[in-house]
């Protein structure tokens, strides 16, 4: 099949070199040239540009002569070079590449590595330049481009991110047990217990085995993979703003009796899956259909877990709902925040590279720039069919569904809210995946601390620690090995042994943000 694919790729690569051509001329004064200080006149000399992201499950494309490199190195006359390193070694990787002294002209870092670099003086600052390159710097809102960044300097391109995960349910088992599925506005949480618990007790798979649970955790995080439910007691993602000051979570005390409280009664009963201490990951309890509500996007569970659970249960599926509303009200989905990760560009690059690499990143995030990036090049990944819809291609098929869109994903996107959305989607599906971000954005639930948290040293140095042990009493409380009253002690440990500093920290660099 690699054969296959290779092949059709060469014979590919001649069209999109001619179409290519056209398209700059066709194009003279829009999405060619529309940026200063970079057009098709300076583009005589190639350019070498080395580019640095993490990868996830399947690693990056094994050589850079993939086709949308290919049309990025046509269009703008450069070499592109991307070296993809597996994110789990990727702190490591680019702590020996900058002690060689050998930085890449473009990094891809999240909020810890950023500020690490930051203070090394080994980022462009991106300010002077910005306005010469308009689709670019509306990529983001102002104070997403600041965010993490000294007052009046930018040294990373924001990449954009939005809330995406929501809470689903087995419909097929609310049907098998007779219950209405949960109107937006009556589901609070102790309707979420009253399902969650038939979906352990009343056998809703009718296979006459007491093997279903009504909604599991990970127990590798405080977050604990919430379904939303640490927003519906009231306890912060992380932080929490309040009369002026951030909160930590670890601090609030009266939330997390409420919350351990409907925990520890969901684990004793078996409403929560027993086996969470040691869960890292949801999917595949999921698709092997033993719990009832899950917490996920809608590409995972519509294109994925569906289908995976449908070839055990053919009728099976989870739909979508609203958090679960808490006592106070309260409810929300877990929001990142955008510009807390960045694309970076070396300080040292000399002014040609950098023209030609904002013109290309200009060009990147435009519509044709998305167009390209993400659903790759016609008819190598995909083709138009004779009704003037589109298909993938077979090479596509084999190579696997977003493998075409590594750039778009991975490096760097536009604010859109299509990234898992291809020119060949079902629009259907397409319809239904838009509506599920846009579903996610009603309850926005973000962490307070971004961009500040870093600022504290103990944080630095204790965080991790200081976390983990506080986890550990929060899953033996949990796991009824001590009491629930016991989280006073935990809380008073956390502060007394880093956590006050911590927060006296974060909250210095808040104020001086603030008062900036």
């Amino acid at each position: 099949m690699k054969k296959i694919l290779f092949a059709t790729t060469a014979f590919c690569l001649t069209v999109v070199a001619a179409t290519g051509c056209a398209r700059n001329e066709a194009g003279s004064g829009s999405d060619a040239s529309s940026s200063a200080g970079g057009g098709p006149g300076d583009h005589a000399e190639k350019i070498k540009i080395e580019m640095m992201a993490a990868s996830w499950t399947g690693g990056g494309w094994p050589d850079n002569n993939h086709p949308v490199i290919q049309y990025i190195n046509e269009k703008f006359n450069v070499d592109l070079q991307i070296q993809w390193v597996p994110n789990a070694n990727f702190a490591e990787k680019l702590n020996v590449v900058a002690a060689s002294g050998k930085m890449p002209d473009a990094i891809r870092l999240d909020s810890g590595m950023f500020l690490k670099w930051l203070n090394e003086g080994v980022f462009l600052d991106l300010e002077p330049y910005l306005s010469q390159y308009p689709r670019l710097q509306n990529v983001a809102k102002p104070e997403e481009w600041a965010l993490l960044n000294p007052q009046g300097k930018i040294y990373g391109i924001p990449i954009y991110e939005t809330a995406q995960n929501n809470v689903y349910v087995r419909a097929d088992w609310l049907e098998s047990l007779g219950i209405p599925m949960p109107n937006p506005d009556e589901f609070t949480i102790d309707k979420f217990y009253e399902i969650a618990k038939a979906f352990t007790t009343q056998d809703p798979d009718k296979n006459g085995k007491d093997d279903t649970f009504g909604f599991s955790a990970l127990g590798n995080s405080l977050q604990l993979g919430d379904l939303q439910l640490l927003a519906a007691f009231g306890l912060a993602n992380g932080w929490k703003e309040e009369n002026g000051k951030l909160i930590p979570m670890e601090t609030q005390t009266d939330e997390w009796i409420r919350f351990l409280t409907f925990m520890r009664k969901a684990y004793e009963e078996g409403v929560l899956d027993k086996d969470f201490i040691t869960n890292t990951n949801f999917n595949t309890k999921y698709a092997e259909g033993k719990v009832g509500f899950a917490m996920d996007m809608h590409y995972q569970f519509s294109q994925q877990t569906n289908q995976q659970l449908q070839s055990i249960t053919p009728n099976a599926r989870f739909v979508e709902l609203a958090p679960p509303i808490g006592p106070d009200g309260s409810r929300g989905t877990r929001t990142p925040t955008s510009g807390m990760l960045k694309l970076v560009l070396n300080k040292n690059i000399d002014e040609k590279k950098r023209q030609r690499m904002l013109e290309m990143f200009d060009w990147w995030v435009s519509p044709e720039g998305e167009d390209i990036i993400k659903n790759g090049i016609e008819g190598v990944h995909y083709r138009k069919k004779p009704d003037g819809t589109y298909e993938m291609t077979e090479a596509l098929k084999a190579e696997g569904e977003g493998r075409q869109s590594l750039l778009w994903n991975w490096m760097l996107r536009g604010n859109t809210n299509t990234f898992n959305i291809y020119k060949w989607s079902d629009p259907k599906w397409a319809q239904g995946m838009e509506q599920s971000i846009e579903n996610a954005k009603k309850y926005p639930y973000k962490n307070a601390s971004d961009g500040y948290l870093i600022a504290s040293e103990t944080f630095t140095k204790q965080g991790k620690a200081l976390s983990d042990k506080f986890l550990q009493s929060v899953l033996e409380i949990i796991a009824g090995r001590k009491p629930v009253e016991s989280i006073r002690d935990t809380i008073d440990e956390w502060k007394k042994n880093g956590g006050d500093k911590i927060i006296e920290e974060v909250n210095a660099a808040y104020q001086a943000k603030s008062n900036s």
